[in-house]
């Protein structure tokens, strides 16, 4: 979908209208919407927000009436609002000419975590991480598939793309996240990775020892906690590598099975990642070319602090994709990325000659409205 698109949220359109954000973004230059169909809980500030500036969402629902013979046991909540505002056929009745997408976070559910554990991220201890499912489990896998086809199947709906079809980092943001331990790389990736027993038995059955994996993870964490000077299982020993393969054809191999069920008229485009710079993507097991591959194109976040680190950023992405692969960046606007409009038409004319399908902005319910001319600029200009 080769258009500049603003991510939006549903209580944005409800409370602002949708006639009124339609138009704002026509006049940035802005040819569609991302618009949120599936999300996870927050604490978010809205500088515009007419009604109040402050907006907890439910956790784990989604934002449009779910066919429920789609889903297995990892079943969907409609959010309450939903009930009252249907985003969807909103724009389809107040901005038909705006495209839509349906930005849907996927194996971030806190709400499923909490009441499937068995299908969430289990550590090396055996801890349930319930933010993350994973996407190893049989059970998991259909709920994404079916989650993607009913989001596809929403008026309006040009493409579906897909957040966190991964596992999850251990530092996530969760609800008052909190530790007094320092946690190097290894550490962090170590107390996220997960060995439920599909993984386990993914593991087996490429040839990996999971379990002795698993084994050596707990030992060397209980040394890290014990004292902090123990050595943690380097990421890049090749028998971690094998494993941290493993983890990216599961999550490629799930963007491929979600592409084959969703209807040939709307597209498939993967966020590959929550973690920043996205060299760290293959902390939830994502691929970058491998999605790119299996997906109809990547959506790529751009979120580094300054127009030098955000374009470097998305330039390894590109060099790690390859020219042919199809992908967009996402810009944030705004604090603390871009500050000021310069920023913003610098960054765009620099991303555009990677040859992007599409620049898109996040997020316009987080923004001042200012942002929206910079925007504005920097799409006259180049």
């Amino acid at each position: 979908m080769p258009t500049h698109s603003m991510y939006v949220y549903p209580w944005d359109l409800r409370d602002e209208g949708v006639a009124e954000i339609a138009a704002r973004l026509r006049a940035a230059g802005i040819g569609a919407v991302s618009v949120a169909s599936s999300y996870h809980a927050g604490k978010f500030l809205r500088p515009h927000g007419p009604t109040g500036k402050v907006y907890f969402p439910e956790d784990g629902t989604v934002y449009f009436r779910p066919q429920a013979e789609r889903y297995g046991v990892l079943k969907p909540r409609q959010a309450r609002m939903a009930e009252e505002f249907d985003e969807f056929g909103e724009l389809a009745r107040h901005a038909p000419d705006l495209g839509v997408v349906a930005w849907t976070v996927g194996l971030h559910n806190s709400r499923l975590g909490a009441a499937h554990p068995e299908f969430a991220v289990e550590t090396a201890f055996g801890d349930r991480l319930i933010n993350s499912l994973c996407p190893s489990q049989p059970e998991v896998r259909h709920f994404a598939k079916a989650l993607c086809a009913d989001a596809a199947a929403q008026p309006g709906v040009r493409e579906v793309a897909l957040e966190a079809p991964g596992w999850q980092a251990f530092r996530h943001g969760h609800h008052h996240e909190f530790e007094l331990v320092d946690l190097p790389e290894s550490v962090h990736f170590m107390l996220g990775t997960c060995f439920c027993d599909a993984c386990l038995a993914r593991a087996k059955t490429a040839g990996i020892d999971g379990v002795g994996l698993r084994q050596a993870a707990r030992s060397d964490l209980d040394g890290f906690f014990g004292s902090g000077a123990a050595q943690v299982a380097d990421p890049a020993d090749p028998d971690w590598q094998a494993y941290h393969r493993l983890r990216a054809d599961t999550v490629t191999g799930l963007a491929a099975e979600i592409r084959e069920e969703m209807p040939a008229d709307v597209s498939l485009a993967i966020i590959p990642t929550t973690q920043s710079p996205n060299d760290l993507c293959w902390i939830e097991g994502s691929d970058p070319a491998g999605l790119a591959r299996a997906a109809d194109r990547l959506e790529v976040p751009a979120y580094q602090n300054g127009v030098a680190d955000l374009v470097a950023d998305a330039s390894r992405v590109r060099d790690r994709v390859g020219d042919d692969a199809a992908i967009g960046f996402i810009l944030r606007p705004t604090y603390p990325n871009l500050t000021g409009a310069a920023d913003v038409a610098e960054a765009v004319e620099r991303l555009r000659a990677l040859r992007p399908t599409s620049i898109s902005f996040y997020n316009y319910g987080h923004m001042r409205l200012e942002s929206l001319e910079w925007i504005a600029a920097a799409l006259t200009a180049s």
